[in-house]
């Protein structure tokens, strides 16, 4: 027990004589970090000589070590160590150079995690300070944590701030769009939004990123200002409308996107990018909405248009309806239907396969013959088709249907095509 005793005696005796000014002598010699994590480490050493020792392993680049120890402390003591380091920290990040000043805040951050309730409030002003310059100043990519986490764990507190940025016409707005739609809650997502409307009024031209910015964000008074522009503003403001409104799900304007997506005498940009905002708020009415566009535009690019967005709406439910869609008076090209309608399904991959096995029981002609090519065409790996050996059977049951959509070459008819393609499925075998 003798050598152990003397260990422990040799370790207070050092600990004993930690100082404010030994502390800095060891920063500056090769021995001295790990003197200096001792002397966080010992409960023997004051709570205010620990908060010194913390924040000097900050200093040498070790803050992972000051995590380490910190983690391993008991919380009474962590809570003793935090009356004095946390002062340090805010103090540093109010007078240190910029990368000292980020040093300093991930540091406060690190523990601020076990600061008391009435320790984490004086925290999180530091800490929002300091990230309000950073933002300000275009400076988003923060230190050892990253802003996004900071504010994230800080949560609605960070609203504020970062409407109050946005309503400086100076700050960017892009990025503060996004931190706040993560972190804010409903009222300050909307005086964000309000603030992003008041500048894009303010511009002769607005900026695309602003365009994206209101889209990120929405709220009551972008939804008004996007939609008017959509339908009142010139086509290229009403192109970019339509763009933003399709940052995010905004299935108020589903109606309003199907109406323009469907009217012929629309702007064909505008057009498209209305068909852009229904892909992405999805769901079965937009998908009813786009079946309906296949079945009645004049147009063969607009009704393929209308199909890739309805099965990008609705997915596999989509495959059936919308390749039904299509009128059989119609004429189609053979390249038309395998580079539009077919690879839209491979779009789709593996779980595309029962609508396309149900297919091959459509009334529609284009229908069965989409499906039957669907089962060769290869999805995104090219060493894979949703057909296999297995489905040779169901394709050799079409193999006397003599229909073929009208525009097609002589002799292509959904039975020689799936005579063929089942040829082809059971040489490939699996």
């Amino acid at each position: 027990m003798r050598p152990l005793l003397g260990i422990l005696l040799l370790g207070l005796a050092a600990c004993e004589s930690v100082s404010s000014e030994k502390i800095e002598q060891w920063k500056g010699t090769q021995k001295g970090p790990p003197k200096i994590e001792e002397a966080l480490r010992s409960s023997g050493v004051a709570p205010g000589l620990r908060a010194e020792a913390a924040a000097a392993l900050g200093d040498l680049g070790m803050p992972e070590k000051v995590d380490e120890v910190m983690a391993a402390l008991p919380a009474d003591q962590r809570w003793e160590i935090l009356k004095s380091l946390v002062p340090i920290h805010i103090k540093a990040m109010e007078s240190a150079p910029v990368p000292n000043a980020r040093d300093a805040r991930d540091g406060l951050f690190s523990v601020r995690a076990y600061a008391q309730p009435e320790q984490q409030k004086p925290i999180d002003v530091a800490i929002l300070t300091s990230v309000e310059t950073d933002l300000k100043d275009g400076r988003f990519v923060g230190g050892r944590h990253s802003l996004e986490k900071m504010l994230t764990a800080i949560g609605t507190p960070s609203g504020p701030m970062l409407v109050r940025l946005l309503q400086d016409p100076k700050a960017p707005y892009k990025g503060l769009a996004e931190l706040l739609l993560k972190v804010g809650d409903e009222a300050a997502r909307d005086q964000g939004g309000a603030a992003l409307v008041r500048r894009a009024a303010a511009e002769k031209e607005i900026p695309n990123d602003l365009w994206i910015a209101m889209g990120t964000l929405g709220g009551q008074n972008v939804m008004d200002f996007l939609t008017q522009k959509l339908l009142k503003g010139p086509p290229a403001e009403a192109a970019l409308a339509a763009k933003a409104l399709q940052q995010a799900r905004y299935p108020s304007v589903l109606p309003l996107a199907l109406k323009i997506a469907a009217d012929p005498k629309a702007n064909n940009l505008v057009r498209d990018e209305a068909f852009g905002v229904v892909e992405k708020i999805a769901g079965p009415a937009a998908q009813k909405g786009l079946v309906e566009i296949i079945a009645s535009d004049k147009k063969d690019l607009v009704r393929y248009r209308a199909y890739e967005a309805a099965l990008e709406a609705g997915k596999v439910e989509a495959v059936l309806p919308a390749l039904q869609a299509f009128s059989d008076k119609l004429s189609f090209k053979k390249e038309d239907v395998a580079d539009f309608l077919v690879k839209d399904i491979s779009k789709l991959g593996l779980p595309a396969k029962p609508a396309v096995l149900s297919a091959l029981a459509s009334p529609s002609a284009l229908a069965r013959i989409t499906a039957v090519w669907a089962l060769e065409a290869p999805l995104a790996n090219p060493r894979l088709s949703l057909g296999t050996a297995s489905d040779a059977t169901a394709l050799l049951k079409l193999v006397n249907d003599k229909a073929s959509p009208k525009g097609f070459p002589a002799g292509v008819t959904v039975g020689s095509e799936a005579k063929r393609v089942a040829a082809v499925l059971q040489k490939r075998g699996g």
